[in-house]
């Protein structure tokens, strides 16, 4: 690894800086042809398979190559704040073009015992490894680990730790996300809405937190980062507190991002007539019923397999039946 300082990060030398990561760009391209065959396989059978899904997954592979490759991964010893935005890219935007592909769903549907696969997605191990809870927790580990541990000390002074890194920030990012914005064949894909907002909610914690905590250092935290920063020493403090920021309002908007997403699934799912429509329709008849049963009427003494429509109807009904009685009583006196 050389130790010679980057030349001056301009827009020429972010858009024209590359390196070649031998070990992720073999690793993106088995992933690539094995999605291929796997979209083969589905077409020889005579099914469809989503084009969006097929665009997420070459989306999610450009930007590992992107972080790993590029400029991005260059300068990322060089300047903490572009560090993080691989950071990101690696444990937020990649996981989540990756998860939005299905390939898991597409493993079990192309695979000639696709009943072999899908106990292999429910089995205890695959169950516990892709639980919320166990991704949260890895999560958080990581984020709190590289971040405010020597670790990123070790890592500016020994290469390899770089890509350790790397990976361990994919795979943390996938399993963290994998229940809670994907619908992948596992145990937990299930989840109701409400609780995979909540979830990312929750999972804001540890962005904010170790971000507030960079930007509020009064000193370098990795001084090691001079090494081969053109600037030297010079400007480092701030840099690290640009890049707690980025970490801090990235996050939390990458987060945010997927939450709008999810809101917007959550409506389309609940279909054109449920939603806050359904919700006042059934207020709306409990109180007719509550209002016919003070008046005592027969009307709505029906069996219980009666249409919910009818029901309203006969409810409403009974309604009219009361008013009109108490007016007959009062014109009568």
């Amino acid at each position: 690894m050389t130790t010679s300082p980057m030349p001056p990060l301009t827009w020429q030398a972010a858009l024209t800086t590359w390196q070649l990561a031998l070990g992720w760009d073999l690793a993106v391209l088995l992933a690539c042809v094995g999605y291929l065959l796997g979209l083969r396989r589905l077409r020889r059978a005579g099914q469809e398979w989503p084009r969006r899904r097929a665009a997420c997954f070459a989306a999610g592979l450009v930007s590992i190559v992107l972080a790993t490759n590029s400029s991005i991964a260059a300068y990322s010893s060089a300047y903490f704040s572009m560090h993080m935005i691989q950071h990101l890219t690696l444990i937020m935007v990649a996981p989540y073009l990756l998860i939005a592909a299905h390939p898991l769903d597409l493993w079990q549907r192309a695979a000639r015992d696709p009943e072999r696969v899908r106990s292999v997605l429910l089995s205890r191990p695959v169950s516990v490894l892709t639980n919320p809870m166990t991704g949260f927790l890895l999560y958080a580990v990581v984020l709190a680990a590289t971040h405010l541990t020597p670790f990123m000390q070790l890592m500016l002074q020994h290469h390899v730790l770089h890509h350790v890194e790397a990976v361990v920030y994919l795979v943390s990012g996938y399993l963290c996300f994998l229940a809670v914005i994907g619908l992948e064949p596992t145990r937990w894909q299930r989840l109701s809405y409400p609780l995979r907002l909540a979830f990312l909610m929750f999972a804001m914690a540890p962005d904010t937190g170790i971000g507030v905590v960079l930007m509020g250092a009064d000193h370098v935290l990795f001084p090691d980062f001079a090494r081969m920063s053109p600037d030297g020493t010079a400007g480092l403090l701030d840099d690290q507190r640009l890049g707690g920021a980025i970490m801090w309002v990235g996050g939390d908007g990458l987060m945010a991002l997927a939450m709008l997403v999810l809101a917007v699934l959550w409506i389309r799912s609940t279909g054109p007539q449920a939603g806050f429509g359904d919700w006042l329709e059934s207020a709306r008849r409990s109180a007719l019923s509550g209002t016919a049963g003070e008046a005592g009427g027969d009307v709505i003494a029906e069996s219980a397999d009666v249409d919910a429509d009818e029901r309203a109807l006969a409810d409403y009904n009974a309604m009219l039946a009361r008013l009109n009685g108490r007016t007959s009583g009062g014109d009568a006196r």
